[in-house]
């Protein structure tokens, strides 16, 4: 099968494009002229342009039965109309674009990558493919937009949809809230605030990938919405004892009563709403990573036939040697 994709040379389109060739796809890139990360995968045909380019979405396109869509403006907290303007103009017309392209194409099928963060939700909530979507940022709902745009192209003779929800990612090439805390428990600058019994639903870059793969391949998918984990959730006693026993480090963070993590948020608020800069800790930050937030797979399992591959602990391990390479710890 020849397929296309955007935004595969990140964390999540590495893992996606090697399971791929390995089941045989025929694959096709769409590749910002500025993007120079390496790809990991041989034999795949590059097409420079962006995602509103149309002649590069055009050539993208040709003679492909699917396309995986991960290309998209990622979270920016600056939080200015110009930057809410981006998320729609990327995230919406960039989609909108891409599947008018497809239309013209006879392109079968989109997957979407898609968020949790549509729920509007990032603390004390368990959902699934029917919990109500409340997006509160430009991003959330930017993403939500270009899911609706994606699961009704095929009323006007466009492809079939599938979205895919995902919640935190971990694994090579991982820029964001794991390797932010591999980071600080490697520098030793993690504190614990409260028992660390709650628990979060998180997802391997691998795992994302079966789930995309089975996306493609599935006739039941059309149409669906899917939400997609490791299957397990993790209390925060576990994640931490994984990164530090991925780190091979006998040092453990400092546990402090949660009530003093509440008194530093409101701290990081207070300078926050003084200088208008995202401060390391604020309550926001908080609530995030000493909450629950969970999310189900029975869905995906019972339709698809999902089942996750990569362990949590393969996966901060893969995670922890991409970045000591990167940041060159010894």
């Amino acid at each position: 099968m020849k397929v296309a994709l955007t935004g595969g040379t990140g964390c999540l389109g590495q893992p996606l494009m090697l399971l791929l060739k390995q089941n045989n796809f025929t694959l096709k890139l769409l590749l910002e002229p500025n993007d120079q990360r390496p790809l990991h995968v041989n034999g795949v045909e590059v097409v420079k342009g962006a995602i509103n380019d149309e002649a590069a979405v055009d050539e993208l396109l040709k003679g492909a039965e699917v396309v995986f869509h991960l290309a998209g403006k990622v979270h920016d907290f600056s939080g200015t109309s110009e930057t809410d303007k981006e998320f729609y103009q990327v995230n919406v017309e960039g989609t909108r674009l891409l599947l008018k392209m497809a239309k013209k194409n006879n392109v079968r099928r989109m997957v979407f990558y898609s968020t949790v963060g549509v729920y509007g939700q990032d603390s004390d909530f368990a959902g699934d493919e029917l919990s109500p979507c409340t997006p509160h940022t430009a991003y959330a709902q930017s993403k939500l937009a270009a899911e609706q745009e994606v699961l009704k192209a095929a009323n006007n003779g466009g492809p079939e949809g599938v979205v895919l929800r995902f919640p935190v990612v971990y694994g090579p090439l991982d820029r964001g809230n794991i390797a932010n805390l591999i980071e600080a428990i490697y520098h030793k600058r993690f504190i614990f605030f409260g028992k660390g019994q709650n628990v979060r639903s998180m997802i391997s870059a691998k795992n994302t990938a079966i789930a995309a793969y089975l996306a493609s391949i599935q006739p039941q998918a059309r149409g669906q919405v899917f939400l997609a984990t490791d299957g397990d959730n993790y209390t925060l006693n576990t994640l931490i004892e994984t990164i530090c026993a991925g780190l091979e480090m006998k040092w453990r963070p400092p546990r402090w009563p949660y009530f003093f993590g509440r008194f530093a948020g409101n701290i990081g608020d207070l300078f926050e709403n003084i200088t208008s800069r995202r401060m390391p800790f604020d309550s926001e930050r908080l609530r995030k990573l000493f909450s629950s937030l969970t999310f189900s797979t029975a869905k995906i399992i019972q339709e698809l036939g999902y089942k996750s591959q990569d362990t949590l602990e393969a996966g901060i391990k893969d995670e922890i040697a991409w970045l000591k390479t990167v940041k060159k710890w010894n």
